[in-house]
Order: structure tokens, then C-alpha cells, then sequence
């Protein structure tokens, strides 16, 4: 664990920064990112969208000199960060205004350059002799017409070459400011996941595939049906072309003979890749791998989600041997405490900015804490007690992959997350050996799978592993096609009854008996034959579950509900673009209760052991991390309490965390702290808490009976976060 950590803020240079600022004011800033700890800064804009601001693009480069000259003077990185293709096209009043609205939110103006307006209303910059960015556009294959975006413009496309050329050239001017980094963001294709087809695609997909993209007319039979390989192609020759993109812009700058910093986000990768974004594909480019906590999401009810994508950005960190980290827009000091927790909470850097600005007279308040507690980040193992298998290719190339695949996987991910089970994420393509660090493997909405990988499965359970599969699974191959019957491959066959209401019924698991609730829509198992049990039937009899391989595979088909919204929690968004960015809205269905009482207590069961780590309070969220050699532990409390709401309830971006304000009540009871120690630790000799709540440490009263170890927290010792240090 360095404490040399790497500490991200986030400069905005917008209209003030670019057009008026003078080396001094450039340096007086950089000074205050020093004072906050921060050794890199991101880059954000009002001219994020740079393609239209093609024709002052000098102007902003000139800026960003002046603050690369000035970071570098305090020691502090500068990564680039800018929009690699998307454009703003207003056509209407209402696009003027909203376009007025997001400039005044970033500091910036329509009239900040001048001739701006008009280039936006009717400038086509020419990019290379003779080829004009409209030129570059990508197509919808829906009406052969230039794709739009959600943000009131144009997306371009990654396989025009001139396009490439041109941006790479852009690039050029931009390392001449001496920056220290690059992201290159926005490389996606649009279109609602109807683009590109324009002629270089067309050209490529054909050679690379043998497959024609269809025209206009016959788009609407091609697009959706995944039992077409042609278009199972289409979306991967997407993600290779993205994929492509990012792997040239390393190439380039490296022909240039430079080494820059490549940090990348993405939101949520656990649903479908509509985009073609290649934060996996590409993955082993990124110097920083974290995750967007979106501007727009009410974090009251999107904290859950976001802490369940966590594991998916530490799992990426540590495969590639990077730092994780987290960025999220709070404001004030209450919503930026309860983020900075959360960060700690997954072992995550942290990155925080509010939209136009930056919070440093916050951030200032948590650097001494940081400076003294720095964080395990890409070192931290999460001594996960179960592992769960990403349905990547279900979520990407096969039918329904948001309610049979994506829905589930969330559903069993919260089920960890709101039971304090320690969890962490499998990837398609780890081998047999990363399965084996767990003792559990959960797959949930795996609905497509190649051969190779049921095999992997069986070895696995064959090792000495248990594995738990909900619901569909294997039903796809890779190419699309079906398979009959992948449960054969654990010795036994059962047909599989396609989705319909179940009524109540109950889970028989050893010693565990867990009655459940009825489900509108369920699969269920018939016609059972082979070496299995059966362990979850309705009250009519429909079998929801069986078990086999000794008791190693436990394959829930049914009887939990996971195929509506309702049934996880989620982020709703409430646009803060709008006219009315802080209007409370209705608090969505709560899941909490469902999911630890259901699937949670199902896994619970099959886990069938000593909780890896566990809390007296269910206001609490706990996490518990060590390094490699198990020499530094680390315990994490996150107060949850009243941060849910429940209907009637309504939720806003403005709502205040009680438990994360300055001067909160501390806790009113004594909390204990149950944790397994690892195998062969030696007896604790010190259990140390910290919190920025309190100034220096406090030691606690711990006993150990065997391996597990509990720790007492003192009424009154925190609000929000604790921090526990066990040697």
C-alpha cells in the first residue's frame, strides 16, 4: 500500500478559464488541488463536445497549456479529457435551450467565442482537404439517414478514415500542451443501437465477416433477431471497431514516442452493450479503470447498483493490475461525505466533482484523513466468500438479455450486497483457477455460454467447488444458436417450463427450510431423470429447484422474483439539465427487505458457513479487505440507515444524509463486529477505528473464540463511516 496515493480532482476550464484567465489564476488553482492532496487532474469542459468548437480549438488549447505549466509547477498530472467524436446540431427552440441551459451549468455561453451560434446552427468544419465532418457521420441503419444522439447532436464513426486521421491529428495539438494523459471519451456508436452503417462499415463488416448489412427496408427483420449470425456479427463487429478506435489513439501517441496515462469510465456495464463500448475489450489499455456515478441519478436510491458495478471495476483493477476508482457529482458536504464513504466502502480512488466546478474546499477537510489512511485500492483482496459469473455474451448477444439476464444477475449481485456476503466478479474468460478462489460461484442470467465453459463448470464442482445457477442458462450458444439441455453436463436432464406464474412455495436446503413467495413470472423444471433432487417446489407442486453433484450444484430455475424493476434497486434519474433539476419525485418500489429475506437467505444457505464478516445493526453495510500477504486488514461501516426510501416516500438530489452531516448523531448503542480472520493469521493485537468524524484514532475491545473475531464499537463513536484497522 503506497502512501504516495494517487489523488484525482477534476479542473474545469470553461469560459472564464479559456478566455479570461492568466497564468497566476491557473497557478492559484493548481495550488488549491495541491492543498486537497490531489496529484492528477481530469479535465471537464463546456467545450467537452470540442468537435464544435472545431474552429477555436487553438484558443482552448492555449488554456490548457497555461494549467498543464501551472499543475506541473505542484506536482499534480494533467489528463485530457474531452468528447472523441459527439457533436451539438440544435434544430428547435427547445434544443437552444436546453443546449443555453447545459452551457450556464458548466459556466460557459453561447456567445463565448465569437461566430459561435452560428457555427453550431450551420458550420461544417472541413477536417482534411476536401472531407467535411458531416461527411464522417455515423449512419442509422434504420433510415440510412445520419444517427443522432441523445444530447441534440451528431456521434461519428470509428471506421471512416478520415475521421481517424483528422481526430489523431487533433490529438496531436492537444499533447503539444504537454499533457500527461488522454481519455478519449464517448467512443460508442449511437443511433438507439442502429448504427453504423455507413459505406466504410458497410465495406469492412462484408470482409470481415462475409455478411451484408441490410438496407433501410430491411432493417426491421435484421435488427433484434438474435437467432440471425449476420446480426450477432453486427454487434460484435461494433465492439471490435470501438475496440479498434481506442487500441490506435495508444498507438499513435506512442509513435510519438510518448507514455501517457489512459484512465476510463464506464456507468453500468451489468446491461446490454447497445453502444459497442469497449471498456472490457479494451481493458488492458487503461491506467485507471472506474465508474461513472451518473450527474442525473438521485444517489439515494442508485447507491446499491453503483456498489454492486464497484465490484465489477475493483475485478477489472485487479486483473490488469490497476487502481479502481469512483467518480461522483455531489455539491455539498453531506452528499460528497456519503460518496467519499461509499469509495471507501468498495476500496475505490475517488474522484468528485460537481457539474462547472469543484468541491477542493470540501475535499481540503477529508486530505489530512487521506493522508494518514491511504487506501488498499488495486491491492485490495476482497476476501470474497462467493464469486458471480458476468452473463457478458447474455447481456450483449442473446434475446431478452435485460430481463432474463441482466435483471438476474443484479437481483443475486444485491442479494450479496444487502446480506454483508462478501462477493466479487467472474469473467467469461477467467480460467478454471479463478474459480477455484472461490468457494461459491453463483450464475445467474447465463443464458448463453459455449461448450468450454459448461465443461469449466463441471471441473469446477468437480474440484471441490459449489455452484449455484439461477434460472435460464446455457440455452444459447455463442453464435446464437440453441442447446438442448445444458444441465446434462452435471448428469442429470430436466425440461425446462418457460416463464409463467408460480404460486407460493418453499426451499429445502440441509438444514434450512425457506418459504417463497409467488412469483408472476417463473420458469420451473419437468420430466426429471438423472442423478439430482429436488429442493424447491411450489405449493402445487411444480418443482422451482433441484440439487446435484452431492450437493455441490444447486440450479434454482424459478420462485424468485427477478424480471421486473420493481425487484432490484436501481437509479432513478431526474434530470438536473431540466428547468427543475431538485423536484422530488416518487421513491421507487423498495427491494431491500425482499432480497435479504429471499435470495439472500437462499444464499446464506448455500453458502453454509461462518459469515465472512457480519454487523449487529442492519443500518450498516460492512466490507473487509486485506493485501496480498494478509498483513493489512481493513474493515469498512457505511451507515444506510433512512438513506433508502420506501412509497410514499419521494426522493430528490437535494435531499439531505442525515448521518453524513457535520455534527451528526453518533451511534446510540454499542455495535459488534463479527469477523473470520484468514487462515493462519496470528491473534490481533490492536483493532484500531478511524473516521474523519474524530481526530486521530481510537483503539477497541475485541475477543477471539477460534477464528472469529469480535470487535465491540462504543456507543457515540460515529455517525456515518468507521474504519477499522485489525493487526
Amino acid at each position: 500500500m503506497s502512501i504516495n496515493q494517487d489523488k484525482f480532482g477534476v479542473f474545469w476550464y470553461n469560459l472564464p478559464e479559456i478566455c479570461q484567465w492568466q497564468a497566476a489564476d491557473f497557478e492559484n488553482k493548481a495550488a488549491e488541488f495541491a492543498a486537497a492532496g490531489v496529484n492528477i487532474v481530469m479535465t471537464f469542459s463546456c467545450t467537452h463536445f470540442r468537435w464544435s468548437y472545431y474552429p477555436w480549438r487553438h484558443i482552448i488549447n492555449e488554456a490548457l497549456k497555461k494549467m498543464v505549466k501551472a499543475c506541473h509547477n505542484h506536482g499534480i498530472r494533467v489528463v485530457e479529457h474531452h468528447s472523441s467524436h459527439l457533436t451539438f446540431a440544435p434544430h428547435s427552440r427547445r434544443d437552444w435551450d436546453a443546449l443555453k441551459r447545459k452551457m450556464v451549468i458548466r459556466n460557459g455561453s453561447l456567445d463565448m467565442f465569437p461566430g459561435l451560434r452560428e457555427h453550431l446552427a450551420m458550420g461544417d468544419s472541413e477536417i482534411a482537404p476536401g472531407v467535411f465532418l458531416s461527411d464522417c457521420r455515423q449512419i442509422d441503419g434504420r433510415t440510412g439517414q445520419p444517427a443522432t444522439t441523445g444530447y441534440g447532436g451528431y456521434a461519428h464513426c470509428f471506421n471512416n478514415p478520415h475521421f481517424k486521421a483528422a481526430y489523431l491529428k487533433t490529438l496531436e495539438d492537444v499533447y503539444a500542451a504537454g499533457v500527461d494523459g488522454i481519455m478519449t471519451d464517448d467512443v460508442q456508436y449511437f443511433g438507439e443501437g442502429h448504427a453504423c452503417t455507413c459505406k466504410y462499415c458497410r465495406e469492412k463488416f462484408k470482409a470481415e465477416t462475409d455478411f451484408d448489412l441490410p438496407v433501410p427496408y430491411e432493417w426491421y427483420t435484421f435488427t433484434g433477431n438474435y437467432s440471425n449470425p449476420a446480426y450477432i456479427a453486427f454487434l460484435k463487429f461494433r465492439v471490435r471497431s470501438t475496440e479498434l478506435f481506442q487500441r490506435d489513439v495508444n498507438k499513435h501517441f506512442e509513435s510519438l514516442g510518448l507514455k501517457l496515462l489512459r484512465p476510463n469510465y464506464a456507468t453500468s456495464t451489468f446491461s446490454r452493450n447497445i453502444t459497442g463500448y469497449p471498456f472490457e475489450a479494451a481493458a488492458d489499455l487503461w491506467t485507471h479503470v472506474f465508474q461513472e456515478n451518473m450527474f442525473s441519478s438521485v444517489i439515494r436510491s442508485a447507491w446499491p447498483s453503483w456498489s454492486c458495478d464497484a465490484m465489477h471495476r475493483s475485478a477489472i483493477a485487479r486483473k490488469y493490475s490497476v487502481d479502481p476508482m469512483s467518480m461522483f457529482y455531489p455539491t455539498r458536504y453531506d452528499d460528497y461525505y456519503f460518496s467519499w464513504a461509499l469509495s471507501r466502502l468498495w476500496e475505490h480512488l475517488l474522484m468528485a466533482t460537481p457539474e462547472g466546478g469543484d468541491l477542493n474546499e470540501v475535499e481540503t477537510i477529508f486530505a489530512e484523513y487521506e493522508k494518514h489512511h491511504p487506501r488498499l485500492a488495486g491491492e485490495a483482496q476482497p476476501m470474497a466468500e462467493v464469486g458471480f459469473l458476468q452473463p457478458r455474451n447474455s447481456m450483449d448477444y442473446a434475446f431478452d438479455p435485460v430481463e432474463s439476464a441482466s435483471r438476474p444477475f443484479h437481483v443475486w449481485l444485491q442479494s450479496a450486497l444487502f446480506t454483508n456476503t462478501r462477493a466479487s466478479i467472474i469473467f467469461e474468460e477467467d480460467p478454471l483457477s479463478i474459480w477455484q478462489q472461490y468457494k461459491v460461484v453463483a450464475v445467474a442470467g447465463a443464458t448463453m455460454l459455449a461448450d468450454e465453459q459448461l465443461e469449466l463448470m463441471k471441473q469446477y464442482v468437480k474440484s471441490g467447488g459449489k455452484l449455484l445457477i439461477f434460472g435460464k442458462f446455457g440455452i444459447y450458444r455463442p453464435d446464437g444458436s440453441l442447446r438442448e439441455h445444458p444441465e446434462a453436463v452435471f448428469s442429470f436432464n430436466a425440461d425446462l417450463v418457460d416463464f409463467h406464474p408460480v404460486e407460493k412455495g418453499v426451499f429445502a436446503w440441509q438444514n434450512h427450510k425457506i418459504e417463497l413467495e409467488a412469483v408472476e413470472e417463473s420458469c420451473s423444471l419437468s420430466n426429471i431423470s438423472g442423478d439430482c433432487q429436488v429442493v424447491a417446489q411450489s405449493c402445487s407442486g411444480e418443482v422451482l429447484g433441484v440439487s446435484a453433484c452431492s450437493g455441490k450444484l444447486l440450479w434454482l430455475a424459478g420462485g424468485i422474483v427477478a424480471r421486473r424493476p420493481a425487484a432490484v434497486h436501481y437509479g432513478v434519474i431526474v434530470s438536473r439539465w431540466g428547468s427543475d433539476p431538485d423536484k422530488a419525485v416518487p421513491a421507487p418500489a423498495y427491494a431491500a427487505d425482499y432480497i435479504k429475506n429471499y435470495p439472500g437467505r437462499i444464499l446464506k444457505a448455500f453458502i453454509n458457513d461462518v459469515p465472512q464478516i457480519s454487523c449487529s445493526d442492519s443500518r450498516y453495510i460492512t466490507s473487509c479487505y486485506c493485501t496480498g500477504n494478509d498483513k493489512t486488514i481493513l474493515l469498512h461501516l457505511v451507515n444506510i440507515g433512512k438513506v433508502l426510501a420506501r412509497p410514499p416516500e419521494t426522493i430528490s438530489h437535494i435531499d439531505r444524509f442525515e448521518n453524513f452531516m457535520p455534527n451528526a448523531p453518533a451511534n446510540a448503542e454499542d455495535v459488534i463486529v463479527e469477523f473470520k480472520l484468514p487462515d493462519k493469521n496470528p491473534v490481533p493485537q490492536q483493532v484500531r477505528a478511524f473516521s474523519p468524524e474524530f481526530t486521530g484514532e481510537k483503539s477497541l475491545s475485541y475477543s477471539v473464540e477460534g477464528n472469529i473475531l469480535a470487535i465491540t464499537i462504543p456507543a457515540g463513536t460515529f455517525a456515518g463511516y468507521l474504519g477499522l484497522e485489525v493487526k
